[in-house]
């Protein structure tokens, strides 16, 4: 298996650091390097564009305009009906969350169905689930915008994912700290709180409780 080498990590946090707090300039400078921190320009556009998903429209939006002339939208042959947004969204997720994605699924239906269809259908199913980039890297981005705006259980999640692919546990702690960096002191707590839980269950990420996160 080939994961991220640390220059790219390092890139990533600091993008997704640099997205979740609006530093527009600094996310510029950034797509200016993507390339030798190992990142093509599809890429790049890929993960701009999954960070509505975090972050929202308005913040993708203004993410896409500061870097105007540096990306190039990506054109996809056709685009993926409804079904196969859910079949793709359903195997995707799943592969995340294991044998959590049933209790997962019935949670979200409990608190909200429209929530949860949407998460598959257009969460997992239209944005991880695109081509142009891996879900390695994806959930890696995904991690450090989770950091980066305090979402403890979720980050916690995508943390045992990542470990399940192959990233070393202590590596995703540098990341994740990294992405935090710039966050309040409240947000990084919650961060750091999370990422002790993780790496106190490195053999058993899979059976360690998230209710108290």
């Amino acid at each position: 298996m080939i994961l991220v080498n640390d220059k790219t990590r390092l890139w990533l946090a600091r993008y997704a650091s640099a997205f979740a707090h609006h530093d527009w300039e600094d996310l510029k400078k950034l797509a200016q390097s993507s390339s030798r921190a190992g990142l093509t320009r599809k890429q790049l556009y890929e993960l701009t564009l999954q960070g509505y998903l975090f972050a929202g429209f308005p913040s993708a939006i203004e993410a896409f305009g500061a870097l105007d002339g540096l990306l190039s939208p990506v054109k996809n042959k056709s685009e993926p009906t409804l079904a196969s947004r859910v079949k793709k969204g359903r195997t995707t997720c799943r592969r995340i969350y294991r044998e959590k994605y049933p209790a997962l699924m019935q949670n979200l239906i409990q608190k909200s169905p429209d929530l949860a269809g949407w998460i598959i259908e257009e969460g997992y199913g239209k944005v991880l689930s695109r081509p142009g980039a891996t879900l390695h890297l994806r959930e890696l981005f995904s991690v450090g915008m989770l950091a980066a705006t305090g979402f403890p259980r979720q980050l916690f999640a995508h943390l045992r994912a990542l470990a399940t692919m192959g990233e070393e546990p202590r590596s995703l702690a540098v990341f994740v700290r990294r992405a935090a960096q710039e966050s309040p002191p409240a947000v990084k707590g919650r961060i750091e709180k999370a990422l002790k839980h993780f790496l106190a269950h490195q053999s058993s990420v899979w059976e360690a409780p998230v209710s108290g996160l």
